[in-house]
């Protein structure tokens, strides 16, 4: 039974009845006292059912304070256990609690304050909390505190102590000021924690950063960011410098980023970013920029995927502008690429001046033998009349003179040299067409006009594509089509065969004759598309008319 019932049933008791116990009770003291003066007990008398009754009400009282006891125990012993529970906590806290008075003076601190501050409890109450302040953080201390005067809510402030032993420390301060109910004084309460190791991880990492900055300043290479979640996308202030955008300009969406590359690469750009956010994986990828004064720029960003706990996850990158290093692996790729043509030039006219030398040694030399010989041998079978017996060796030597003239003609055709290119290819179709298979031709006659260099490197692109007709395509139609419009050459050759059994580029790396093709339109710096098939193969070259590999330019 609480205090509060105990009110309650005074409340509820008459005047009257405590009266009357009082009076009772002062009588049974002088019966007890055997006093038998009858001017003591005023001529009143209490008789057994009146003590009776007042005993009962005693016993009642008694029950009450006993019960009230009990309580005011049990609330002692609870309070008791909280107020040791709050004392552990305040105590034993990660944070150092500090309650200070108006003036600066220490009233309260747990535990892991005092071993902050290398002191114990007992020496640093009533001690100023100010002559544990580095001098020159006193002002940044006093500013702290006139903060939570005049400001409703927590403060807070990073400031360093220095402690017994000259030790320096940098701590994180927060605090809030309260008026105390019972002095109405007003106290700081303050809480203290050390940030000396993390201060020290955030100025490397701080130096670091800024060494990073000046290294990506030095390099022409400035960062990005982008959220996966949002799309939100950060340039640093080199990269709007390489952009040639202004902070305002962009408001850091992947749709505003996009508006400043070239729309040629706009496609692949949002394509790349697209697969990195939702398959993951680095980006990497080189674009067009077109900047405001019109300049267009070559940038190349590449970037990784950032995974954290409890954070959004995000790319980070680099973007550099590589528009000089481009320019310059172009130059580089082009003095090889003119290295490689000079190199199959000088080949292809070594191999041509060796077959000149070689025709003309056959057809001057071996054929002429051969048609001595023929002479001399048929002049021998008349004389002597021996038909029969050198009928075979006619035929023999016959066979050989048209061996070696074919042989020379395939060498050096004499009719491409003295007639030009069309009668060379008309001279082609005339020895190649046979019954089963059949050679048409549309050759412009402005191709006679063609450098003679440039007609043989023509005849011979068109030579050995219908000697593999010939021989693999078991083609039966085979259309030559040359046209030399403009600045211009086309030439195409289809044909009606079983196609190549192949890919076209094992083809290339295996096959002599169509690498030597390939290696001819590249010294023209021309281009050849293979389109083939089951019901045949259409090879189409295209170069122009001056090449500046060979040195060669429009002939009339």
């Amino acid at each position: 039974m609480g205090p509060q019932l105990l009110l309650l049933k005074s409340k509820k008791m008459k005047p009257k009845k405590v009266g009357n116990k009082e009076k009772i009770i002062s009588l049974l003291r002088a019966r007890l006292d055997n006093s038998g003066d009858a001017s003591t007990l005023s001529g009143e008398y209490v008789n057994d059912d009146q003590l009776a009754l007042l005993l009962g009400e005693l016993e009642v009282f008694q029950l009450e304070l006993e019960m009230q006891n009990d309580e005011l125990s049990a609330s002692y012993q609870l309070l008791e256990t909280e107020r040791a529970k709050f004392a552990g906590f305040f105590n034993r806290a990660p944070v150092g609690y500090f309650i200070l008075d108006h003036l600066g003076l220490v009233e309260e601190a747990n535990q892991t304050g005092a071993d902050l501050l290398r002191i114990s409890k007992r020496d640093i109450l009533e001690k100023r909390f100010q002559s544990f302040i580095a001098p020159e953080m006193w002002e940044l201390f006093y500013g702290f505190l006139h903060k939570m005067q005049i400001n409703i809510g927590k403060q807070n402030c990073e400031i360093k102590l220095l402690i017994a032993g000259d030790l320096k420390i940098y701590t994180r301060m927060e605090g809030v000021a309260i008026v105390n109910p019972f002095t109405e004084r007003l106290q700081y309460y303050i809480t203290v924690i050390d940030i000396s190791e993390s201060r020290a991880d955030q100025q490397k990492l701080i130096g670091t950063a800024k060494r990073l900055e000046l290294t990506l300043k030095a390099s022409g290479t400035g960062t990005w960011t982008m959220t996966v979640a949002t799309n939100q996308v950060f340039l640093d202030e080199f990269s709007l410098y390489l952009f040639e955008i202004n902070p305002w300009e962009f408001d850091g969406s992947t749709r505003s980023f996009i508006s400043f590359i070239h729309p040629d690469d706009q496609h692949l750009v949002r394509q790349s970013l697209s697969d990195a956010t939702h398959y993951g994986g680095d980006v990497e990828m080189e674009f067009r920029i077109v900047t405001k004064s019109g300049k267009t720029k070559i940038v190349s960003a590449k970037g990784q995927q950032i995974n954290s706990a409890g954070a959004d996850s995000y790319f980070a990158g680099i973007v550099m502008d590589i528009t000089e290093k481009t320019r310059l692996i172009q130059e580089a790729q082009q003095r090889d690429s003119e290295q490689q043509r000079l190199i199959l030039a000088a080949t292809f006219k070594a191999q041509e001046n060796e077959r000149n030398k070689i025709s003309n040694a056959l057809h001057d030399s071996v054929c002429q033998i051969l048609y001595g010989i023929r002479l001399n041998v048929q002049n021998i079978q008349h004389s002597q009349n021996l038909n029969a017996e050198f009928q075979n060796i006619n035929q023999l030597l016959a066979l050989a003179i048209t061996e070696t003239r074919e042989l020379s003609y395939k060498l050096s055709p004499s009719v491409l040299r003295d007639y030009g290119f069309k009668e060379g290819i008309r001279e082609m179709i005339q020895r190649l067409s046979t019954s089963g298979f059949k050679i048409k031709s549309s050759l412009d006659a402005s191709a006679d006009l063609l450098h003679p260099d440039l007609q043989l490197y023509v005849f011979r692109m068109i030579q050995e594509l219908v000697n593999n007709c010939i021989k693999h395509a078991n083609a039966t139609i085979v259309k030559i089509i040359v046209c030399a419009e403009g600045e211009w050459v086309n030439v195409k050759v289809s044909d009606n065969g079983k196609g190549f059994q192949v890919g076209i580029d094992e083809s290339l790396a295996k096959g002599s004759g169509v690498r030597s093709i390939k290696n001819r339109v590249f010294l023209l710096n021309g281009t050849m598309d293979i389109d083939t098939s089951k019901s045949g193969t259409q090879v189409i070259i295209k170069f122009k008319k001056d090449s500046p590999a060979l040195g060669l330019s429009s002939y009339s």
